[in-house]
């Protein structure tokens, strides 16, 4: 295939990845926010070509995760994705409230998960990566724990790598790995996103 036959390729997939995209996210956004999503996408879809490399399933994985979070998520003002290369996407959800998510679990001796806290902006950068059918991400904002310990209740951001998956269940989860409040120690956690989410929703209700 000759240059000119894999510009022209990129450009048909990257506009075919466009469009699927914002079909998606119109689909999730209600109509007072679909300008603020055809702005995002403007002239996006050139840089798509490169994450069309990843191939479609790759493309396909980013779009299904980042739509599904937004499905679960309440009170969504905005959304915004920014296709960046080489292969990377960046996310910004701004949502109307905090919320905090009740989240039980032991981590260590004396020191249990107490809630998933999510603030009024989220916002991440996510690559695709094909051999966990998921995105890893790189979290700058938007998701904390709070911790149960002896000496209070600390709050920790989730920053750095996170990834988003599903699980053996076909549950949308949270990987991520935090230090324990006070300590160098890191603890891995996975946190079901998806069910914390709903069960927060049934709760509104």
């Amino acid at each position: 295939m000759s240059g000119t036959e894999k510009g022209v390729e990129a450009a048909r997939i990257s506009r075919m990845v466009y469009e699927e995209m914002e079909r998606t996210l119109h689909g999730l956004l209600g109509p007072e926010n679909v300008k603020a999503v055809q702005v995002t996408f403007d002239g996006a879809w050139q840089t798509l070509g490169e994450l069309a490399q990843t191939g479609i399933k790759g493309v396909q994985i980013a779009i299904d995760l980042i739509s599904e979070l937004i499905r679960d998520l309440t009170g969504v003002v905005s959304f915004n994705i920014i296709p960046k290369p080489p292969a990377e996407i960046e996310v910004d959800i701004k949502l109307k409230t905090t919320s905090e998510l009740p989240f039980k679990e032991t981590v260590a001796p004396f020191v249990e998960m107490e809630a998933v806290c999510i603030a009024k902006r989220i916002h991440f950068q996510a690559l695709v990566d094909k051999e966990i059918n998921g995105l890893r991400c790189n979290i700058n904002e938007g998701f904390s724990i709070r911790f149960s310990t002896p000496l209070g209740k600390p709050t920790v951001p989730i920053q750095g790598t996170v990834i988003l998956k599903h699980d053996e269940k076909k549950q949308l989860v949270m990987e991520t790995t935090t230090n324990l409040p006070g300590t160098t120690f890191p603890v891995s956690i996975t946190i079901p996103i998806k069910q914390l989410l709903r069960q927060a929703r049934k709760k509104a209700f």
